[in-house]
């Protein structure tokens, strides 16, 4: 009874003081039980909606609703939820709803992971490994004509357990064997959480963030680690941005293999918390989800906006500090190449969420080297500017891909319809190509002059193209940025010393169709291609271990549209060269089509030469070339000495998709090698002398502009 009148006084007074200060959202005063035990969860939600029309919401189907303050009416049930509309009701200063029930969405699958079945999720669940309520589990009542809202949260839980939520912590006290906690979020956000667990915790304050990790088992090592790299991330995105939005953020260990970027914490599964690259990788990724979508929120109706700019604020940047910026780059608009053709492209203004490889390389790769061509066009500062302006005026509010225009617009005072036009509101990409390339020498000055091309659309775009020109004598590359608006122009550079080579976009500084010639080969080119041969080595004893491998690809893929012919390779003569192909076996007559000594000579050092001929003799190797017969074809190589892991790498690929060749070792196929070939020749480049010898790397290249140093 006591328990009762202390929750009660404190919801009284949260919502006395949140009557008073939130009216432009709805805002929920919960009074939450558990028992473990039993999955069950038993809520008191006191409701005070924004606008008094508000009537229909939706809720966990596994709820029901057991008293309410007034009348109520299910009028459609589903999987995830249960939607209700109120009747009949005084448009009072609140509403109130009484609901109970269990909330254990796959408990059999949480409960019983193996390592095969590691990343099996839930939408929400209530036992005794953990709790996990969110958004998606509907457990508080969504609203149908808003999205935002704020929140107080009264719960009560056995005192061995912790708490934890995107709200303040504003008390946590134990009594008996019971512990009580509440919790306030007075700015706006799009979902309520609540997490649970046993946990060790570990806390650290830095210019009045606290940063908290939380451990199913006590590590101080591995605490120590997140609490210092968080600190040093807060503080390169504070002065980028602006102020961190949350006053503390929660690294989690979650109960399943997670990486849940969440508003003021993320979620991250045992396994991944200790990948020893996780914090220089996927960790800065989803804190800074913390400004972009967990407290500027998208407006998905108009387009997720948000994991192109975090995948080249997290991601790029760091690349970018080790200097590779133009190769990450250069991924990126591979995947875009590899994955999307005129059937399944669509805006990126559409773009929601990823549900395949074409629609991540719209929604973040696309979206990511648009928001790296601003920053070429206006400069780091300016970039930043016009982004940390977007973040002041959208803090804690619904944003979209105009929003981020208008505050472009804002600083820089061009107006920008063209260039959003053409990148986010509409599909496709551009064909560059370099042409025509000519030096004259006249009255002491070389003469440069050349043509650039662009295709791929009816209606040309306007584009700034990166020119690097070579000069002989100074050993410099000048760059020039050069306007191109039609689909053919000619250029004009005059110079005092010898231009001997030019290059077309070589930091990959622009969004485009990449020539296959100018990008290694890769997995990506084959599982992205629409037609595959599969060519099996009729004579090898693992015959039977590969053909299964290729009839689970067949039944894999034809969903995709993807044409799969399997054939003998004592049935063919030669290699097909209007498709991509699969050799599979070192025993492959075909085998011996693909030496890497003969296609790459000494591009190749003898150190990865021998690592690949050793998997290939021991374990198992997986690499990619071009069709000798058609460039612009991919052949696949696969051979593994243990037939039990052949079916394996199935699983392996799409991992490993950007890469030339991945080495695997053991039965758990652990992966000991990985890269990219080098680059026989780019059409976007013309050594315009090539009578000189050169040795082209000790060329001074520009220097890169790096976001953050």
């Amino acid at each position: 009874m006591k328990q009762a009148i202390y929750f009660t006084l404190l919801i009284i007074c949260t919502l006395s003081i949140n009557a008073q200060t939130h009216s432009k959202y709805n805002h929920h005063s919960l009074y939450v039980e558990f028992d473990i035990s039993s999955s069950f969860i038993d809520v008191t939600d006191t409701i005070i909606l924004s606008n008094q029309d508000m009537k229909v919401f939706y809720l966990n189907p596994s709820l029901s609703i057991y008293e309410s303050s007034c009348n109520i009416k299910k009028i459609e049930s589903g999987n995830s939820y249960s939607k209700y509309e109120l009747t009949n009701y005084n448009k009072t200063d609140h509403i109130i709803l009484k609901y109970k029930g269990i909330i254990a969405n796959n408990k059999d699958g949480i409960q019983n992971i193996t390592h095969k079945t590691m990343y099996e999720s839930t939408t929400g669940i209530i036992f005794d490994k953990g709790i996990y309520l969110s958004g998606d589990t509907y457990w508080v009542p969504d609203f149908e004509t808003t999205n935002l809202k704020t929140f107080s949260i009264n719960a009560v839980i056995d005192k061995n357990w912790l708490l934890t939520s995107q709200g303040n912590i504003v008390s946590e006290q134990s009594k008996d064997s019971l512990k009580y906690f509440q919790f306030n979020m007075d700015n706006p956000t799009n979902q309520v959480c609540l997490i649970g667990n046993k946990w060790s915790k570990y806390s650290k304050t830095i210019n009045n963030i606290d940063i908290h990790v939380y451990l199913i088992n006590p590590d101080d090592a591995l605490a120590q680690r997140y609490l210092n790299v968080t600190s040093e991330y807060l503080d390169i995105y504070s002065n980028i941005i602006g102020e961190f939005p949350y006053p503390k953020f929660d690294v989690i260990e979650n109960f399943w293999e997670s990486g849940y970027g969440m508003p003021s914490f993320t979620l991250l599964g045992k396994r991944v918390m200790r990948f020893p690259w996780i914090l220089n990788t996927s960790y800065p990724h989803e804190l800074l989800h913390n400004y972009w979508g967990n407290s500027v929120y998208v407006d998905y109706d108009k387009g997720n906006w948000c994991e192109g700019i975090t995948t080249y604020m997290a991601d790029h940047l760091l690349k970018e500090q080790d200097g590779d910026g133009d190769i990450f780059r250069r991924a990126q608009l591979k995947k875009y190449t590899d994955y999307v053709n005129p059937e399944n492209d669509f805006a990126p203004n559409q773009f929601k969420s990823k549900y395949d490889a074409a629609s991540e390389a719209i929604g973040y790769s696309k979206v990511l080297m648009t928001n790296h061509m601003l920053r070429i066009k206006y400069g780091t500062d300016i970039f930043l500017k016009s982004y940390a302006d977007f973040y002041q005026n959208h803090q804690f509010e619904t944003a979209s891909f105009e929003d981020i225009k208008n505050s472009f617009e804002k600083v820089t005072g061009d107006n920008l319809d063209e260039f959003f036009k053409q990148w986010i509101n509409s599909t496709g990409a551009l064909v560059i190509e370099l042409g025509k390339v000519k030096l004259k020498k006249k009255k002491g000055q070389y003469i440069l002059k050349f043509n650039i091309s662009q295709a791929g659309t009816s209606k040309p775009f306007l584009l700034n193209i990166p020119v690097f020109v070579y000069l002989s004598n100074s050993k410099t590359v000048e760059r020039k940025v050069l306007q191109l608006n039609t689909h053919l122009q000619s250029y004009t550079l005059t110079y005092t010393e010898e231009p001997i080579r030019i290059d077309i976009d070589p930091m990959f500084d622009i969004m485009r169709i990449l020539n296959p010639q100018e990008v290694p080969p890769t997995l990506s080119q084959i599982l992205g291609s629409d037609k595959w041969t599969v060519i099996l080595p009729k004579s090898s004893k693992a015959y039977f271990y590969y053909k299964n491998l290729a009839i689970s690809w067949s039944n894999m893929y034809k969903q995709q549209g993807i044409e799969i012919e399997l054939l003998n390779d004592n049935k063919i003569n030669q290699l097909p060269n209007d498709c991509s192909v699969w050799i599979l076996g070192a025993e492959n007559a075909f085998a011996k089509n693909i030496n890497l000594q003969d296609i790459y000579g000494s591009m190749l050092s003898k150190e990865t030469l021998a690592k690949i001929d050793s998997l290939d003799r021991n374990e198992l190797i997986v690499f990619t070339v071009s069709n000798p017969e058609n460039k612009n074809k991919t052949i696949a190589y696969i051979n593994g000495n243990d037939p039990a892991t052949i079916g394996q790498i199935n699983m392996k690929l799409m991992h490993y998709s950007n890469f030339s060749y991945a080495g695997f070792e053991g039965k758990a196929l652990q992966n000991t090698l990985k890269g990219n070939f080098p680059v026989l020749k780019s059409p976007m480049n013309y050594i315009i002398n090539n009578k000189i010898s050169v040795e082209w790397s000790k060329f001074k290249l520009p220097e890169a502009d790096i976001m953050c140093k």
